[in-house]
């Protein structure tokens, strides 16, 4: 019983090292930058783009909404597949146009940036809650890499908001901020899609 006991264990593997654990963790990072970040600012900026303070309200919690059924879906569907570079695409997907429909300032179009960003928001956190599973080979791996991947990630979430509250005092506006988040959602797609790949942290 000891021998299984031990085997089952697995070999303990040095997460820095793996490129994988690496890109899991960028991944975690990034998704709750953008997240925190937006969350943070969304009123604001619907607010400068002649939304009224009620109409920006609801559009914030619309984007909440919206995510919560995507964070408990799209585990499921990684759950069934072995490779999730195609459900990692389209989250980010999601992410990247509905930041972009953001910088339109056009209401039936925010309207659906808005819409697009909440879903990519949940989803991409429940995508990156399976790569902590799927990953690894056993519970100690698992929990390694999620305590990894999460205080990487929260420092970064904890920073964003002030960091993008200075670049819009610096800039007098958001045009630049929301530019900076399709670029993140780019910068997530490129990490997701190698976490995404049918492979095992050592």
């Amino acid at each position: 019983m000891l021998f299984i006991a031990t085997q089952s264990e697995g070999t303990p593997v040095r997460l820095r090292t793996s490129s994988l654990a690496w890109f899991i963790t960028l991944f975690m990072g990034l998704q709750s930058l953008i997240f925190y970040t937006t969350i943070t600012w969304l009123p604001e900026i619907l607010a400068e783009q002649g939304f009224s303070p009620t109409s920006a309200g609801w559009m914030l919690s619309l984007m909440q909404m919206v995510s919560v059924p995507a964070t408990f879906i799209v585990p499921i569907l990684a759950g069934r597949t072995r490779d999730q570079r195609v459900l990692t695409a389209i989250t980010c997907s999601s992410l990247i146009v509905g930041y972009a429909l953001l910088l339109s300032g056009i209401a039936s179009l925010v309207s659906i940036g808005v819409t697009l960003a909440g879903i990519g928001a949940g989803a991409s956190f429940g995508m990156v809650t399976m790569f902590f599973v799927l990953r690894t080979k056993d519970a100690r791996q698992a929990a390694s890499l999620s305590g990894m991947a999460q205080s990487f990630g929260y420092m970064l979430a904890a920073v964003g908001p002030l960091l993008f509250g200075m670049l819009h005092d610096w800039t007098k506006g958001w045009t630049l901020p929301l530019l900076i988040q399709v670029i993140l959602a780019i910068a997530l797609l490129i990490a997701g899609i190698q976490a995404s790949k049918n492979r095992m942290i050592g």
